[in-house]
């Protein structure tokens, strides 16, 4: 294949994607807007937010969110990568965009992970990352794809178990192990 030719086959992926996108666009504001699952999926981003910001531990907000943050980043990442690849899809959104969960990846995902940090730190990490992905991955998921809000398609739950319980593996590690300096002033 020849650079110009690569560059055309470019320009019509990126036209079908375009048209793929209003669909999806045209079916969430015509058909799910304000519907129960679509004010579901608001609960699942305004919930988890609030509930952390008034019993998350004030000394340690900044730590535990960057255990947080790590699990959004991480998970935007392979979610994304999921999507594109059709291992699963979000068929309904709160905002109408292709490829954006907002609900379960940036909201559900790192506030439980960084609750189960705070709450209970003395108990082994590896019995709270296998009960955090086997929450997520067999209860959670399953639970979502009843109500419509996750789709699985060319996936295992099992895949998402280990990857939960990876996720929190890492956010542990960030939150405990990692030693942060304070800021010197100049």
């Amino acid at each position: 294949m020849k650079y110009q030719e690569g560059l055309r086959l470019i320009d019509e992926a990126n036209d079908k994607i375009t048209e793929g996108n209003s669909m999806i666009v045209d079916a969430i504001l015509h058909a799910f807007l304000f519907t129960w699952q679509w004010w579901i999926a608001v609960g699942m981003i305004i919930i988890p937010w609030s509930v952390w910001l008034f019993i998350r531990d004030k000394n340690s907000s900044g730590r535990l969110f960057a255990g947080g943050l790590l699990v959004m980043v991480l998970s935007e990442i392979l979610d994304t990568i999921g999507v594109m690849f059709g291992s699963w899809s979000y068929p309904i959104k709160v905002f109408p965009v292709a490829s954006i969960n907002f609900s379960f990846r940036l909201s559900v995902l790192p506030v439980v992970v960084m609750l189960l940090l705070q709450f209970k730190p003395k108990i082994n990490p590896f019995i709270k990352a296998i009960g955090f992905g086997a929450f997520g991955a067999y209860i959670g998921l399953p639970l979502l794809s009843m109500i419509d809000l996750y789709k699985k398609l060319q996936w295992q739950y099992t895949y998402s178990f280990i990857i939960l319980t990876v996720f929190y593996l890492l956010s542990h590690f960030v939150v405990y192990k990692c030693k942060f300096n304070e800021i010197k002033q100049e």
